[in-house]
């Protein structure tokens, strides 16, 4: 039987979801000469300004964020997607919500507004950690919306924080995020999900200690700094990273949803 177009996009999509995971077996960390080099509080610091970020950016910065990029432009045109994938599901159509996102340029997104934002130094000492934090929620945002997912929603809020961590994994804990995602997405698709703040406050921890991990081996493997970070990371380094977990994965859901349908 002659698969749907549908089908043939989904399939097209787990082989690269597939490809992704095999090349991201081997975890990257320190060599214990490295690893040595730490300084004991560096890494407790990092961890606890990335979970600062998020709670200031979740509880008071979410809306002016909102304000750094045309998100009723966005949805509109989600809209427009949606309804030509209604009335013709064809390659074109269901391609149409990628090539939406490669137009935006969201991967060019340090210091384009998000510095503004007023989410000052969290006390750290670290200020490009707020703006780090920001420009890669800009980014995901901007995706959930493309897709037509609401991320003001709180279990829209837990799976970016899971795809934040799940894109800074590897090997058996890579495969246990993508796992959890792709179960998550289908409570969520299926209207089944209650939600406790403690999962959303242990999932926001799980992904500050994901960045600040990949952040650490960047500092002491590659020489970029961590005050500094945001010009250093402009180039595809974190950013890219998550952007591409993250549109694999949405791009997933919208598929699944068109099959559940």
């Amino acid at each position: 039987m002659r698969r749907s177009s549908v089908e043939y996009e989904l399939a097209r999509l787990e082989k690269r979801r597939d490809e992704y995971l095999r090349n991201h077996r081997q975890k990257r960390e320190l060599s214990p000469e490295l690893a040595a080099k730490v300084p004991e509080k560096l890494r407790a610091t990092l961890n606890l300004a990335f979970v600062k970020a998020f709670k200031l950016i979740f509880e008071k910065r979410t809306e002016l964020i909102d304000k750094t990029y045309d998100k009723e432009n966005t949805r509109i045109q989600y809209e427009v997607n949606r309804y030509a994938v209604g009335l013709k599901p064809d390659k074109k159509s269901l391609r149409a919500f990628a090539k939406q996102t490669r137009g935006s340029g969201a991967l060019s997104l340090a210091f384009s507004g998000v510095e503004g934002v007023g989410l000052g130094l969290l006390g750290l000492g670290l200020p490009d950690i707020p703006i780090l934090t920001a420009t890669l929620l800009r980014s995901l945002y901007e995706l959930a919306t493309s897709y037509g997912y609401d991320y003001a929603k709180t279990e829209e809020r837990l799976y970016l924080l899971m795809l934040i961590e799940g894109s800074m994994s590897y090997g058996d804990k890579l495969d246990d995020c993508q796992r959890r995602l792709d179960e998550f997405a289908e409570r969520v698709g299926t209207g089944y999900v209650v939600l406790s703040e403690d999962e959303v406050g242990e999932q926001l921890c799980a992904a500050a200690s994901a960045l600040a991990d990949e952040l650490l081996f960047l500092k002491f493997v590659q020489g970029i700094p961590i005050v500094g970070v945001v010009g250093g990371l402009s180039n595809p380094v974190i950013l890219n990273r998550i952007r591409r977990f993250a549109l694999q994965n949405y791009q997933y859901r919208m598929l699944q949803s068109l099959v559940r349908r």
